[in-house]
């Protein structure tokens, strides 16, 4: 029955109670600790910034809110959390965080002997109503007096059958002087007790009258638990059964802070609610199969990206062996076309008859070649001590004369092997087939090059892609592994 009373305080919870119990869930033992219970300004601050993060989850829809509590109650007790798709299965693993949760309060809370969550309830209640007489005795007069007179307004409005219960703590006519004394002897634990534990409206009335001993009272009843849950906290805390647990009690806190928040919300709201638990099951089976979807998605964009990889490896090999064979054809190349200079160099190039551009191109290379020779000559000249003396002065402008002449000599050279190659003169013919065989086999490596370039491009841009794919499927995943337990595969630790 624990499970069940479970779900049905989970999935009847809505609206603000949701969004607040939600919250709650995911504070720290840190946020839910007031410095004192007299601390008003605290309270308000911890209810206002309770609201701000309420904001956050506004427009989330109440559905995932949840089923995300639901996973937070099996992640604390570390319960492995399968595909749930049957209400047999749903029900066995709340059943399994109910008794969890009951037997975890009852090792916290040594004398709290809870044999259901009802139990675990109104534990809490009597708790935090031993917190409020303790502030009571230590609250200012116009404090006691305002619970007083909130008191006995209290009983005016109860039903006759408990009114008579509760007439019988005083000993003469019900006044305030008579109700100081009764609080001061016997406390308001003794109003408590005198209501049987399904009188959940009177005890809502009882609560909405003390909590101005802490807090101004601005929230529906619903709501008390909620947004006072650093109270609640510090009644368990302050209890002298947890005492000596207190360290192994506060990561157990949060988590008591919510459930018992939304057990009380169910009890005044929801009793007689008929709830269909296919909502839930629809969601979960949803989240699994977007997870699943993301999953697939990652493994084959996984795939995507090695094979990726595997192509961009072997098309820079092949790029890498095309340039050496570009380099070797480009020596053998150079080094014929050399072999044609040299043998023009040798030849009377006066003698050839190949047109007019060549012609020229002769002319200009022997009026060089002349010109080289003659300052050679010069520099060549010896003569008496004297002479050579005044000779060296001229030596150093003729040497760099000579090989600017040279230079541009081999230049026409050059120019002139590009010209018989480009026309298929007559010259060196054999060393002109060889250098166009070469020519049309660099040609061919020069366009499979450039096609092998782009490819590697293509598939650099298409693994830089896939790879975007990639990273945004892992953070999707880790997005659904953090909000909802149970989707990763992890390993189960100990109760803390």
């Amino acid at each position: 029955m624990n499970g069940q009373q479970l779900l049905y305080s989970l999935l009847t919870a809505n609206g603000q109670g949701l969004q607040s119990a939600f919250v709650i869930s995911k504070h720290k033992i840190s946020k839910l600790q007031p410095t004192l219970p007299n601390e008003k300004d605290e309270h308000i601050q911890f209810q206002q910034n309770l609201q701000q993060d309420m904001k956050k989850i506004a427009k989330q829809p109440e559905v995932d809110l949840h089923l995300q509590l639901f996973l937070h109650m099996a992640e604390y007790f570390r319960l492995p959390v399968s595909h749930t798709t049957t209400n047999g299965e749903l029900y066995e693993l709340s059943e399994e965080i109910g008794n969890m949760f009951v037997a975890k309060y009852n090792e916290l809370f040594s004398i709290a002997r809870c044999h259901s969550l009802d139990d675990v309830l109104r534990h809490q209640i009597r708790l935090f109503i031993h917190l409020a007489d303790s502030q009571y005795l230590i609250a200012s007069k116009r404090e006691q007096m305002v619970l007083q007179t909130a008191l006995l307004t209290w009983i005016e409005q109860l039903p006759s059958l408990y009114q008579d219960r509760i007439l019988e703590l005083f000993s003469r006519e019900v006044t305030q002087k008579a109700m100081e004394e009764v609080l001061q002897r016997q406390g308001i634990i003794s109003f408590f007790k005198q209501l049987p534990p399904s009188a959940y409206d009177l005890l809502s009335s009882l609560l909405c009258a003390v909590m101005p001993l802490f807090v101004p009272m601005q929230h529906a009843p619903s709501l008390l638990v909620g947004f006072n849950a650093p109270l609640w906290t510090l009644a368990s805390l302050e209890s002298h059964e947890i005492v000596a647990k207190r360290k192994e009690a506060e990561p157990f806190l949060p988590l008591l802070a919510t459930v018992v928040h939304l057990m009380w919300m169910c009890k005044l709201e929801h009793q007689d609610e008929l709830l269909n638990y296919q909502s839930l099951l629809i969601k979960w089976s949803s989240v699994y199969h977007r997870y699943e979807d993301f999953q697939i998605k990652k493994e084959q964009a996984q795939f995507d990206v090695e094979r990726l990889e595997g192509l961009i490896y072997n098309g820079e090999q092949d790029i890498k062996e095309l340039k050496g064979i570009e380099r070797q054809l480009t020596k053998k190349i150079d080094s014929l076309k050399e072999s044609i200079r040299h043998q023009l160099n040798q030849m009377d190039l006066k003698t050839l008859n190949c047109g007019l551009v060549m012609k020229r191109m002769v002319q200009e290379h022997e009026a060089l070649k002349e010109d080289v020779d003659e300052l050679k000559r010069k520099l060549s000249i010896k003569g008496d001590i004297m002479e050579r003396i005044r000779l060296t002065f001229r030596s150093a402008e003729r040497i760099v004369k000579s090989k600017v002449k040279e230079v541009e000599r081999k230049k026409i050279l050059m120019q002139m092997t590009d010209f018989i190659l480009a026309n298929r003169l007559p010259i060196c013919v054999d060393i002109q087939n060889e250098i166009e065989e070469l020519q049309e086999r660099l040609t061919s490596t020069l366009l499979k090059l450039n096609q092998h370039i782009e490819l590697l491009d293509e598939t650099k841009s298409s693994r830089g892609l896939t790879s975007g794919k990639l990273k945004r499927y892992e953070a999707e995943i880790k997005r659904l592994e953090k909000v909802y337990y149970g989707l990763a595969v992890r390993e189960l630790e100990p109760i803390s």
